[in-house]
């Protein structure tokens, strides 16, 4: 649409902007409707810059200026606030107009793709004075009069064949654009899990016994990640493997377009009371070893399955864990070629690790395009949903608390098998005050892949803030010991137990590692420490750090985890040391 469409739109709907002003007017004014300041702001504008004809020129850098108070060095490339504010304007106005029913008359939609606001009637077509021709003002000349029926009905024929001829050139632009589409410069990058492919032919057939269960366990274990696809390796072409070594290939793999392919050999002995499992991960399309590595351990005694079991499951770990090898080369391709679909997940993976509002934001961008285009991934609305609880907005709006629900819950249904989907439910459970579905919801996931120590360090920190102490840090103390590094959550929930134990030596050592600006909850809770110790410099740097990011006029937001989730008894805990360090939370006298 250009400006002089938007400006005969407007002259000629005069009916329709008191009544489509009438409508903005009685929902912003409607306590059902539960968009944010910010999203009336933009709504409202929006509609003014319809109704006065410049639609065309609203784009996210005058939106950005005019109704955030963003500076003139505004780059959308690099803060998505206007994509993501957007995004939730049109969430919150489908979930204000589904809870109406039958009482629209009138909806304003924001279609996506651009900032031109649209006006339905109920029954969900367009207002027909939109869509009606023009009185004829005064002083303007009437119309020609009507031509002699033969006349009409000779027009008629003309464009009778005109349309004919229209359709035909309509459908082969039809058909040329579905076989080019897929060439298209604008057409978005999906990515899919990357691809694994264990080869775990044996080189010698005295070693294909041996070799061949370390390589089936091996599959086992990574397919029990939810961050790679896991194919055993095919048979080589024009060999017959299982004459000599008894050794039966699986079928051709089915390769998944947008999924990186790497390649995973190993090799597994024992000799002089040692296990040796050695691997390499390779880049099959250069043949670059990506990453490798050697791992012995004695037997001394032990059982010789279990040693390697052992062996295997720590490769597991190390290679699909939240910062295992091909989690990280993936992580690194994302951000040198970003993709939609589980690049967006990987970004997701990173801002949650990050906490700091701008990648969190970014991620939720760039999640919401790709459910946009696919709206059946698990994984992408899996990480959304937990994107969605790491702002905070699931706790605080209930719409925004009730999709993130709605999300994984989807993530389950579309791939039940899948741990990370009931992460996501565990966690927006927790968001939404269900506690025990969200300990069933992580229990599930634990139980699902018993290898990834992310999954207990979550739900332990989870239990620990809602009062269930000795099953918290059982569960962090687990995933200690399971993990290569301390889970962010697993070293919180330590040092909320040290804390609570009085002993805050301890708890500000753990939380020094741990130190993040963006980290709400560890600068509440270093600033309750340092009031405890009455470490005035302490107090003074974590301050600093969180009015780095938030600005000191904010400070009370520090109090939504303890006043949201955690339990009377370390709320009162912590507000006493925060009291201690000079720092009064929102609400307390």
């Amino acid at each position: 649409m250009n400006a002089g469409q938007d400006a005969d739109r407007a002259a000629y709907c005069t009916v329709v902007e008191r009544a489509a002003r009438a409508e903005l007017d009685r929902m912003l004014g409607d306590p059902r409707f539960h968009g944010t300041e910010r999203h009336r702001k933009l709504l409202r504008y929006l509609v003014d810059e319809f109704f006065a004809g410049r639609s065309a020129s609203v784009k996210a850098y005058t939106i950005a200026i005019d109704v955030f108070a963003r500076p003139s060095s505004f780059d959308p490339a690099t803060d998505p606030i206007v994509r993501v504010e957007a995004s939730r304007l049109r969430a919150a106005l489908a979930q204000y107009y589904e809870a109406l029913g039958d009482e629209v008359v009138l909806r304003i939609e924001l279609p996506k793709g651009n900032y031109v606001p649209l006006f339905v009637r109920a029954e969900g077509k367009p207002s027909e004075a939109l869509l009606a021709s023009p009185t004829v003002p005064l002083g303007v000349a009437e119309p020609a009069p009507q031509l002699p029926s033969a006349a009409v009905v000779g027009r008629r024929i003309s464009m009778a064949n005109v349309a004919i001829g229209g359709a035909g050139v309509l459908a082969i632009a039809v058909a040329f654009y579905t076989s080019t589409a897929d060439h298209f410069p604008w057409k978005p990058v999906l990515s899919e899990k990357p691809t694994v492919v264990v080869d775990v032919q044996p080189q010698r057939p005295k070693d294909h016994q041996e070799l061949r269960k370390a390589g089936g366990y091996l599959v086992h274990a990574l397919s029990q990640f939810s961050s790679v696809r896991t194919l055993a390796q095919e048979q080589p072409a024009g060999i017959d493997v299982a004459s000599v070594t008894g050794w039966v290939a699986p079928g051709p793999a089915v390769r998944l377009a947008g999924s990186k392919e790497y390649r995973l050999s190993i090799n597994y002995t024992m000799a002089n009371d040692v296990q040796e499992l050695t691997w390499q991960v390779v880049d099959p399309q250069s043949n670059e070893a990506l990453r490798s590595g050697v791992s012995k351990v004695p037997n001394e005694g032990g059982d010789a399955d279990e040693i390697q079991q052992m062996l295997l499951v720590r490769l597991a770990r190390a290679l699909a864990g939240e910062d295992g090898v091909i989690t990280s080369l993936e992580a690194a391709r994302q951000i040198t070629a970003p993709s939609l679909g589980y690049g967006c997940v990987l970004q997701a993976d990173m801002a949650l690790a990050r906490t700091d509002p701008d990648n969190l934001a970014s991620a939720l961008a760039c999640l919401e395009r790709s459910l946009a285009y696919k709206a059946n991934d698990p994984d992408v609305s899996a990480s959304l949903a937990m994107i969605l609880v790491a702002t905070g907005e699931a706790s605080t709006s209930a719409i925004t608390g009730n999709r993130a629900l709605k999300l994984a819950d989807r993530a389950v249904a579309l791939a039940p098998q899948a741990s990370q989907s009931y992460v996501a439910q565990m966690m927006a459970r927790f968001a939404a005050g269900d506690i025990e579905a969200a300990f069933l919801s992580g229990q599930r996931a634990s139980a699902l892949n018993p290898l990834d120590e992310a999954i207990p360090a979550r739900l332990g920190l989870l239990q620990y803030i809602s009062g269930h102490w000795a099953e918290g840090v059982r569960l962090a103390r687990l995933a200690e010991t399971n993990g290569e590094y301390m889970h962010h959550d697993a070293a919180l929930t330590l040092a909320l137990d040290a804390y609570r134990g009085r002993r805050y030596d301890e708890a500000l050592l753990r939380l020094r590692q741990l130190a993040n600006s963006s980290d709400r909850a560890v600068n509440l809770l270093r600033l309750a420490v340092a009031g405890q110790l009455g470490l005035t410099q302490e107090a003074a740097s974590a301050l600093e750090e969180v009015r780095s990011q938030m600005g000191s006029t904010e400070i009370s937001l520090l109090a939504e985890p303890v006043k949201r989730g955690y339990a009377p008894e370390l709320s009162a805990l912590i507000e006493d040391g925060l009291g201690k360090a000079g720092i009064r939370l929102a609400g307390n006298p």
